[in-house]
């Protein structure tokens, strides 16, 4: 069964290992994302940042070398190093700064060739979550958002080199140690300097968060702006929540009307996805395998149903849609179609994944589950933001308590209230 807790933290692609539903909203939600924190991608933690512009200057120096590398392929197993560096200092907890606690565990032999190896990491790297923002905030030289195409400029080479001054391995700097590794070289990663340098669990050097944050807020575009304003927003929110939507003094009115309506939106799509659940398990509940809604709508789908209509209504009453060619609109007014069935059919023809329309019956699809338990869609910081806000705030507050070098005492408080 799965349970899904999207709220606040909802990310750019609702997800499992089994399966994606996007219902073809794609471009909404990144629409809505990038109106609220510009560039920010799915970043919480400047680390991350920090071991993604280091691997992409390896991959450089490695290829002046005259071995063929990409930039995914040594970024990857930088990241994977540094995870696998912080297990063993941790005795293999899970922490949320980390990946590939089981993937990884029992690592023994760290040598590029082994951490290196496809399918060895995780399939999805934290790196990942830096792809928009390297250009967004000019880390990087690139023709679009490919990590491979990727090049390290003087913003992200000063970052790498400010990350790295502190620490030195085996007598060679981090960039050279690293270097002389994927180069074949097999002296020993787990040396202090290294795993501090590298392993996630251990603080970005100072200097090095002053030049992220400089980056983040720099420029004189709506863009930047959009970026000051809300880091501002974050920095204040634990003496000022906003959960009431009352304007923030720190946001203009159409940057907090484009915040307003993606809630909305973000709340529409989760009452959808439960509708959706609900519909796989009232399948999953049937004998024939499929629901005939020639048949009538079960009474099972009225609460969900009446939370989409509920949902959609307010969207559209907010009369405010920044997306292109006003696709949450046009989203929001299928979930209001004058019969029950032709809404079903609507969200499920989106699907296609999970489930499939035939004639006019729900029948599974490839990634079918079976029965669903309800969802619970309440956001882990209701108690700062509003319902339903971009997750990519909850991020920036994240990042800003690392700017702040808080961020240790904050996952620890937060790790003893979840006990």
């Amino acid at each position: 069964m799965t349970i899904i807790n999207w709220g606040l933290l909802g990310p750019d692609k609702l997800e499992s290992e089994r399966r994606t539903r996007t219902l073809g909203l794609a471009v909404a939600v990144r629409a809505f994302n990038d109106l609220a924190v510009p560039n920010l991608g799915g970043v919480k933690f400047s680390k991350n940042v920090f071991l993604a512009c280091l691997g992409i200057h390896v991959a450089e120096k490695v290829r002046l070398e005259g071995k063929q590398v990409s930039n995914i392929q040594v970024a990857n197993a930088i990241e994977a190093l540094g995870c696998i560096l912080s297990f063993e200092k941790n005795n293999w907890q899970s922490d949320e700064r980390l990946r590939g606690n089981s993937k990884l565990a029992g690592a023994k032999d760290l040598s590029y060739k082994v951490v290196g190896a496809n399918n060895y990491y995780v399939t999805q790297p934290m790196r990942m979550a830096t792809v928009q923002l390297l250009p967004g905030l000019g880390l990087v030289e690139s023709q679009g958002e490919r990590f491979n195409s990727y090049s390290l400029n003087d913003n992200g080479l000063k970052l790498v080199i400010a990350g790295c001054a502190d620490f030195k391995c085996h007598n060679s700097s981090i960039v050279n140690f690293l270097v002389k590794w994927v180069l074949g070289n097999h002296r020993s990663p787990r040396v202090s300097g290294l795993i501090k340098a590298l392993a996630p669990i251990y603080s970005l050097a100072a200097d090095a968060k002053a030049i992220l944050k400089d980056r983040l807020v720099s420029g004189n575009d709506e863009s930047a702006l959009r970026r000051r304003n809300a880091l501002t927003w974050v920095s204040n929110i634990n003496t000022n929540p906003c959960i009431n939507w009352r304007k923030p003094s720190e946001l203009t009115d159409l940057h907090f009307k484009d915040i307003k309506s993606g809630a909305y939106f973000f709340i529409l799509r989760d009452s959808v996805m439960m509708l959706l659940d609900a519909i796989e398990t009232a399948v999953a509940n049937e004998k024939s395998g499929s629901l005939d809604l020639r048949k009538g709508t079960p009474l099972d789908l009225q609460n969900a149903l009446t939370r989409v209509k509920s949902a959609a209504t307010s969207f559209v009453n907010l009369s405010h849609d920044p997306t292109p060619d006003k696709l949450a609109l046009s989203f929001a007014r299928e979930c209001l179609q004058s019969q029950d069935e032709l809404i079903i059919l609507s969200v499920v023809e989106r699907d296609n994944l999970v489930l499939k329309v035939r004639d006019k019956a729900v029948i599974k699809g490839s990634a079918f589950g079976g029965e669903q338990q309800e969802a619970n869609d309440a956001g882990e910081t209701e108690s700062l933001f509003p319902k339903g806000v971009s997750f990519r705030f909850w991020n920036l507050y994240l990042l800003n308590i690392d700017f702040d070098g808080q961020l240790d005492m904050w996952l620890n408080k937060k790790e003893k209230a979840d006990e």
